[in-house]
């Protein structure tokens, strides 16, 4: 069995489990994120879909197909590579601030 049709078996078996359970709580958030990676994965998704893309002001793209309630929320970004460097840099600098240390760039006088 693949890695798809194990996550469809998943949902369906979560959805028989909810019905006959009826007092268990439901998830507070009904989003199915699906991260794409670029703007033109996205485009492409939602294309097929038959979706309108939002941009957001960096130039973001993302789509959301709703099945009742839930929503499966596709993203993606302008530059996947800059994305993921400044989530890079971020954490290691907040890591760097609970240790009590301060990163610095060679253009600071570090070496």
């Amino acid at each position: 069995m693949n890695d798809r049709t194990r996550y469809i078996c998943g949902l369906r078996a979560l959805a028989t489990w909810l019905e006959e359970n009826p007092d268990a709580a439901i998830p507070s958030d009904e989003r199915f994120l699906l991260p794409l990676s670029t703007n033109d994965a996205v485009e492409e998704f939602a294309a097929k879909l038959g979706q309108d893309v939002v941009y957001d002001d960096e130039g973001n793209a993302s789509t959301t197909r709703e099945f009742g309630p839930i929503k499966l929320h596709a993203y993606g970004y302008v530059d996947f590579a800059a994305h993921s460097d400044f989530l890079a840099e971020r954490n290691a600098r907040r890591w760097a601030a609970k240790k009590g240390l301060e990163i610095r760039g060679a253009e600071d006088g570090a070496a």
